[in-house]
């Protein structure tokens, strides 16, 4: 039996990010996805630089339901940028399901 560690764990350049649990059933309430692992493995297909804050804008864009526009200000990034990661995180939901 797999951990919540191993089951939300995300690799990124020698470190490993850990998804919060909650957050991840937020992001999928928001998206309407029922399988948890799929977007867990929606962000490990991301590239990597684009895993944290891609990560990051799913749970403020789905989780919180903050528009696009929002999400990204509140983390510093421009909204064309941020539009490009949550399309890319979809893509690769899509592709994975």
């Amino acid at each position: 039996m797999s951990s919540d560690s191993d089951t939300f764990g995300v690799p990124l350049d020698g470190f490993e990010m850990h998804l919060r649990r909650s957050e991840v059933e937020s992001v999928a309430a928001g998206m309407g996805e029922s399988n948890l692992a799929a977007l867990v493995q929606a962000v490990r297909a991301l590239p990597v630089r684009d895993r944290a804050p891609g990560w990051e804008l799913a749970v403020r864009r789905f989780g919180r339901g903050k528009v696009p526009e929002q999400a990204a200000g509140e983390i510093g990034m421009d909204a064309i940028h941020a539009r490009a990661l949550l399309e890319a995180f979809a893509a690769a939901l899509a592709e994975l399901g």
